[in-house]
């Protein structure tokens, strides 16, 4: 959503900002600005301390999105969040820096997380947000479990099974994705590998039906998630016949949102319905039952 305003909207809602009394909180008061910055701050923020969320927060997208009920929902711009006058606006991969300066001088620090290269890297981010909201040691917390998690996770029993992954759109995700990374930790070997494929793109139908997979593992297929359009390549027989003939597995979008910040949450997924599903030797399948009771 742009953010542009005009000189007189501005001063006007910057006036009725310092008019507005001063908020008594156990914390600093605070807002998200989209979907992927709500996640820090229902993470970690007290419920009685977040002014508002984004208009995504409670959708399939969103992780949290149960934690987001009921919490104030950001309907306008900037002139909305002058009057709400946060502590700390959260910001991911909406606004802008220039945005930023303009709350700066009315006393509202805006802070947009680095981006990750890492799954580490998007651990720290979530620990730098829980510190700035005053709950370090949740931060520190969160930190540890999902670490604990991931390493074990990379030290479980590979499942010997060839994984596709697809979009409703009919693409996939190859080597440098966090996808990708998903399948792997989840032990699953990606299909996508033999075929070549780097990045995202579209899955080579003909290929699909000479090499088939052993699992199809599918996200952003709830209603409201994503939009198909008639001329998506997912609307295809040969992926309707995919998704109908081999054993699918469609994670939740929350826990593959979000530059795979939930990777560890997704990868047990999988391996769990891989389990439920019979779909694994006893030995493994035993392995992922022990990962699940980590959660």
């Amino acid at each position: 959503m742009p953010f542009a305003l005009h000189l007189k909207n501005w001063l006007i809602a910057a006036c009725f900002a310092l008019l507005l009394p001063t908020r008594v909180s156990a914390g600093p008061t605070v807002a998200g600005l989209d979907f992927c910055a709500d996640q820090y701050v229902l993470a970690f923020a007290n419920r009685s301390d977040i002014v508002a969320v984004s208009r995504d927060a409670q959708g399939p997208s969103s992780y949290y999105r149960n934690r987001a009920v009921g919490l104030p929902v950001l309907q306008g711009g900037a002139e909305e969040l002058l009057m709400l006058r946060p502590d700390v606006l959260v910001r991911s991969w909406s606004g802008s820096a220039a945005m930023d300066q303009r709350f700066d001088r009315v006393g509202i620090t805006a802070y947009q997380p680095p981006y990750a290269l890492s799954f580490e890297a998007n651990l720290k981010n979530f620990a730098d947000v829980a510190a700035l909201l005053g709950h370090e040691a949740e931060g520190e917390a969160f930190m540890a479990d999902y670490m604990a998690r991931y390493r074990a996770l990379q030290q479980a029993a590979p499942i010997p099974l060839k994984a596709v992954y697809m979009t409703p759109s009919g693409f996939t995700a190859g080597r440098g994705s966090s996808v990708d990374d998903v399948i792997r930790l989840a032990g699953l070997d990606p299909i996508a590998e033999d075929l070549g494929l780097n990045g995202w793109g579209p899955l080579p139908l003909e290929q699909l039906v000479i090499t088939p997979p052993d699992v199809v593992i599918g996200s952003f297929f709830e209603e409201g998630a994503v939009h198909v359009s008639n001329w998506s390549g997912g609307r295809h027989t040969v992926f309707r016949d995919l998704v109908a003939d081999v054993p699918s597995i469609m994670v939740p979008s929350g826990m593959m949102s979000c530059g795979g910040a939930f990777m560890v949450d997704a990868a047990e997924y999988i391996r769990a319905e891989i389990r439920r599903m019979g779909l694994v030797p006893t030995t493994v399948a035993t392995a992922s039952k022990a990962l699940e009771g980590r959660r």
